[in-house]
């Protein structure tokens, strides 16, 4: 199934759904959002590779620069998430559960 970004993103801003946050595991938030045809689940990473900039290396962990000042909450607008949802869907991680 192709998941259209464009068709979700329109529908998030429309609908004024919002997002639940599910659970935090191994650095990730996940939100569900119920969307016209289901609930989905995505995953916001807190943490990204820490690079050395001089050798190109990674060094361990850093909080992900992405979050900026966002706060995450127990519910959220889910077109304040769209940043993450269009990552999600891009790397096939925007999971139908309901």
């Amino acid at each position: 199934m192709v998941i259209n970004t464009n068709e979700i993103k329109k529908d998030l801003y429309k609908s004024k759904v919002m997002a639940q946050f599910s659970h935090y595991l191994s650095g990730n938030l996940y939100y569900k959002v119920a969307l016209v045809d289901g609930i989905y689940q995505f995953p916001i990473p807190t943490t990204e590779s820490n690079l050395n900039p001089e050798f190109g290396i990674k060094e361990g962990l850093k909080l992900s620069e992405d979050l900026g000042t966002t706060v995450f909450s127990a519910e959220i607008k889910g077109s304040e998430l769209n940043r993450w949802i269009t990552k999600s869907i891009d790397k096939e991680e925007f999971i139908k559960v309901g």
